[in-house]
């Protein structure tokens, strides 16, 4: 009974920790902690073991910061594509804005019904541009893809296993093994026991590892020395944390003091720029341009039955289909002219478009090198909020009741699981896109 209770309250957690958001409704620098995470990517603290680097005569490995770390074992993951790869290698600024989603999508921020691809057809997964993390040539896929490559994230010395609980990684670390597990893992495990590091680390009942990535009442700054520390501890061997402050100094095992603000002081944070507000625009137009288009011309068997191959599309799915369309103009009928886009025709063979911010340099937003700090600036307007509702809804036929519902999920969730999984049905998916 006490698992089941464990399961329920982590799936309960993570429901409602994943951000929500209507088809083709821009994710702002509110929604991601934009801030937080230029403060965590930003840092210059080169304290961290990288597990990737050549061995050369029994020296120790190069100490890197964070943002190295991570993205190197983006790039050290099976499942990482190489032109992902490249692209990664070439370009230090999309390599840092692809690290800051994907660590969203590690620690279940974002979901897998999420995708980055304003030309995704899957009806399963729902698109939405990032204009903080798109002004560089290169797309940030879709939140599966980058599940998958975070799961291929691992090290030579984990053939056997991998740590699942913070105390495993914190015995490894004591016992010389270091690093004690993959960076992506150890967020995989510290954000699955998210009370239990708010319990012997924060010294406060009332927030939780998973409320450093939220918009909270605490300062971004405070929350990635905290999250940094974090990583430190479990990361490295138990000696002086770098990231310690006068409060973690003088209270063993505990991690610096978060610092609380008022009202009109978050609404400094996390502000988006009048040109990412622009592009959210554009791209959410664009965006629904594609869903009424496709709708209007369906790929080859997509809207005719096959016998023995394909099932045509219910003719109750299309009129949703075709009301949602209507609404989204409408809703759309306000968005100045110059807010469109062009879309060129498709020629017989595709090309790869790249949804960045066009008609601005690059100088403007250059990314540093590997291990610079990158400046956060931060504007005194509050970000508005985005909302563009649909009325279609995925016919799954019947709905189970609350509590087969309820029971299916405390029988079927494994509490130590990605909840994000591809395998999820479709009443788990509905239920949790509510």
């Amino acid at each position: 009974m006490a698992s089941q209770k464990a399961t329920t309250s982590l799936y309960a957690r993570r429901k409602t920790f994943a951000i929500k958001h209507e088809e083709a409704e821009p994710l702002t620098r509110r929604d991601i902690q934009y801030d937080f995470l230029s403060f965590v990517f930003g840092d210059t603290h080169r304290v961290f073991t990288d597990p990737f680097a050549p061995v050369r005569d029994g020296a120790d490995s190069p100490k890197i910061t964070f943002r190295d770390l991570y993205v190197h074992t983006i790039i050290q993951s099976s499942r990482c594509s190489r032109a992902l790869r490249d692209k990664m290698v070439d370009s230090a600024g999309f390599a840092t804005d692809f690290a800051k989603i994907s660590l969203l999508a590690n620690v279940g921020r974002v979901n897998t019904t999420m995708t980055f691809l304003p030309e995704m057809r899957t009806s399963l997964r729902t698109y939405h541009p990032v204009p903080s993390l798109q002004k560089t040539d290169g797309n940030l896929q879709d939140a599966p893809r980058i599940k998958n490559i975070l799961k291929a994230c691992t090290l030579k010395t984990e053939a056997d296993g991998v740590p699942v609980t913070p105390a495993e990684m914190a015995t490894r670390a004591a016992q010389g093994t270091i690093p004690s597990t993959s960076i992506v893992n150890m967020l995989f495990v510290l954000s699955n026991h998210f009370t239990a590091i708010a319990r012997d680390h924060f010294g406060r009942t009332d927030i939780d590892f998973l409320d450093l990535f939220l918009p909270i009442n605490l300062s971004s700054a405070s929350r990635a020395n905290a999250f940094l520390w974090l990583i430190y501890h479990y990361h490295e061997a138990p000696s002086a944390n770098p990231f310690d402050d006068d409060y973690s100094r003088a209270n063993e095992g505990m991690a610096p003091k978060l610092v609380d603000l008022t009202p009109e002081e978050m609404a400094l944070e996390n502000v988006d720029t009048q040109e990412e507000k622009d592009f959210g625009i554009k791209m959410s137009q664009f965006r629904l341009d594609f869903l009424s288009k496709n709708a209007q011309n369906p790929k080859p068997g997509e809207g005719s039955q096959e016998k023995g191959k394909k099932r045509g599309r219910p003719k109750a799915a299309e009129k949703a289909a075709e009301k949602t369309v209507k609404r989204q103009h409408s809703e759309m009928e306000t968005i100045p002219q110059e807010a469109d886009i062009d879309v060129e025709e498709r020629e017989p063979r595709r090309r790869r478009l790249s949804y960045t911010q066009q008609g601005e340099s690059h100088d403007n937003f250059s990314h540093a090198p590997l291990g610079f700090s990158t400046p956060v600036v931060l504007t005194p307007d509050f970000p508005p909020r985005y909302r563009i509702p649909l009325d279609g809804r995925i016919d799954i036929g019947p709905q189970r009741t609350i509590v087969q519902q309820a029971w299916h999920v405390v029988s079927t969730v494994d509490p130590l699981a990605d909840d994000d999984d591809e395998g999820i049905d479709e009443h788990s998916r509905y239920d949790y896109g509510k």
